[in-house]
């Protein structure tokens, strides 16, 4: 029989959803035997939808399983796409709104390829207090969807680097407005072949999951769904317990054979989870050792007008670089990247300095938005002033973005205002206003170009429309093994002396000096600049000078020397 919005279904206990073809007969099998070993056919209603089965399958399943229904979903009353040679799975979404419109408890869908290890009080909770449960995978959205389904659904630029949710394994609370609101849009938009299986799709885009996550993403990012950051076991060291997925077991293995696959499967999900441990363990405990053996960076600051200089001291096992330097009612304050080598990872941290500039209870930067998270690799803490806000640009080309910030609660609370650039592995970026535009300076590295000079321009950095600049397809330093025109923390100008860069230099290796530039030529068509010997503001700073990155505030200098290179 098909699905009919006419059918109404009086209960109080949750339901169970799945579906299967004769393809996943044999799967399907062990996942109902792991229902009835943690005794869910008690606790919950089951109905396990035939896509497909051999008529001598739903015999045998119904004679076994007479707990659970097996109604038959009726292809012929959707749009072609929807068929299973179609490999959309848009019958999924079908199937869940369809029940949340009759089902008065929560209502969970498990692909049928999946292993239950628990009650599923767990879940149930997360459904109840949450709205909706959705396991996190390890998948950025936007490495999984087609953009042409991101534009077309308007996902914001913002959320598209979030790792997406797995829709193998979910639960929706029908008392929640927006869980059920996400599963009827999901419905409607997997009635569009457009959206759920697009023309020329990039290989990567998954159909039904693709959707749900730009859907779940949005309402998440508008606050109207809280997500969980527990793991499916797909790529985790460490899982959710509840669930084990892609037990997919050949319809031709006897039945008796049961506990030999059981445990064959068993031991190789262990061995999974094993193996992305150990990965983790050499990434970044190893990784990190690497680094402290070739790598440390100090910090110093100075003060001009009174001859004070201080040595930051580096953190346990870490050290600081890419030093900022911001003064604000009266206070110092020092903006560093904290590498931490058991991490193999940088983060952002604010620390102020007292009148003899000694740092005071450094903290780290956090964000107030999921999807502002420092999660990655965070470096080189760009600010600056704007309409009387502060903001800043963080280093996070791991995630190939290039954001804006803005400070909630100082120093340390940020919310991610808007993502200027996406999809761009851009470094050490910082912007100038000037000639009434807002320049953003930065070095970018593609596929098939080293690290080189970007520019890019803007009349208003919140809401306007940011352009390349032509000189970009001239990859400027593209040449240089270590030049690759990046920022050296300082980028101003001034009346006096027009604009004045500070470019990384490094002969040897990375970190080894810089190079005091002027900027000849800056607007939308041209932009030129040459080499001088110093500059005005950072007297100290000559070609001799030993820093990969140099800051002013007032009469305060910031500069990091790297004093490991092997």
């Amino acid at each position: 029989m098909g699905i009919s919005d006419d059918c109404q279904v009086p209960t109080i206990r949750p339901i169970v959803l799945s579906a299967a073809d004769y393809r996943y007969f044999r799967s399907l099998w062990q996942f109902l035997i792991s229902a009835e070993r943690h005794g869910l056919f008690k606790r919950f209603a089951w109905r396990v939808y035939d896509l497909g089965l051999h008529q001598s399958q739903i015999q045998r399943l119904r004679l076994r399983f007479k707990w659970c229904e097996f109604p038959e979903f009726d292809f012929s009353l959707y749009p072609a796409h929807v068929s299973l040679e179609s490999h959309s799975y848009a019958w999924k979404p079908i199937i869940i709104a369809d029940t949340l419109k009759t089902w008065a408890a929560p209502v969970f869908w498990f692909d049928s390829a999946t292993i239950l290890h628990t009650g599923l009080a767990h879940p149930l909770s997360i459904v109840r207090e949450n709205g909706i449960w959705a396991l996190r995978s390890k998948s950025p959205l936007n490495s999984k969807c087609d953009v042409k389904v991101l534009d077309a659904l308007q996902v914001p630029l913002a959320v598209r680097h979030v790792q997406e949710r797995a829709a193998g394994a979910l639960g929706f609370d029908p008392d929640h407005a927006a869980a059920v609101q996400l599963a009827i849009d999901w419905k409607r938009h997997a009635m569009v072949a457009d959206f759920i299986v697009p023309e020329a799709a990039a290989s990567y885009h998954k159909q039904d999951q693709a959707i749900f996550n730009c859907l779940l993403l949005k309402a998440a990012a508008e606050g109207t769904l809280k997500l969980t950051e527990e793991e499916i076991d797909i790529s985790s060291a460490r899982p959710a317990k509840d669930v084990t997925t892609r037990n997919i077991v050949d319809p031709s293995i006897p039945i008796w054979a049961d506990p030999v696959v059981r445990l064959t499967f068993s031991a190789y999900k262990k061995a999974d989870q094993l193996n992305h441990r150990l990965q983790q363990f050499s990434s970044r405990r190893l990784g990190g050792a690497r680094r402290w053996w070739k790598e440390h960076f100090t910090v110093h600051v100075c003060d001009l007008q009174r001859g004070i200089k201080r040595r930051i001291p580096s953190p346990t096992y870490g050290y600081y670089a890419d030093p900022f330097i911001w003064q604000l009612n009266g206070s110092n304050w020092l903006f560093v990247e904290e590498f931490q080598y058991a991490k193999d990872k940088g983060r952002l941290v604010v620390m102020e300095l007292t009148d003899t500039l000694e740092p005071v209870s450094p903290r780290p930067l956090v964000s107030t938005r999921f999807y502002g998270d420092f999660d990655c690799h965070a470096s080189f803490p760009h600010i600056f002033a704007m309409n009387g806000e502060t903001y800043m640009i963080p280093e996070t080309c791991q995630r190939k973005s290039v954001d804006l910030y803005v400070c909630e609660q100082w120093p340390d609370r940020w919310r991610l205002e808007r993502r200027l650039l996406f999809n761009l592995d851009a470094a050490d970026t910082m912007v100038l206003w000037s000639g009434g535009l807002w320049w953003l300076v930065t070095s970018v590295r593609t596929a098939t170009e080293n690290r080189h000079l970007e520019i890019f321009f803007a009349d208003n950095l919140l809401t306007g429309t940011l352009r390349a600049h032509p000189i970009n397809s001239a990859c400027l330093y593209a040449d240089r093994r270590n030049g690759t025109g990046r920022n050296a923390g300082y980028l101003v100008q001034s009346c006096e002396h027009g604009i004045r860069r500070l470019m990384q230099k490094s002969t040897h290796f990375y970190g080894e000096g810089v190079a005091a530039m002027e900027v000849v030529a800056l607007n939308t068509e041209h932009f030129e600049e040459r080499v001088i010997g110093v500059i005005e503001q950072l007297p100290m700073v000559d070609e001799t000078f030993s820093s990969h990155h140099v800051s002013r505030a007032g009469n305060l200098i910031a500069y990091d020397t790297r004093d490991r290179a092997r």
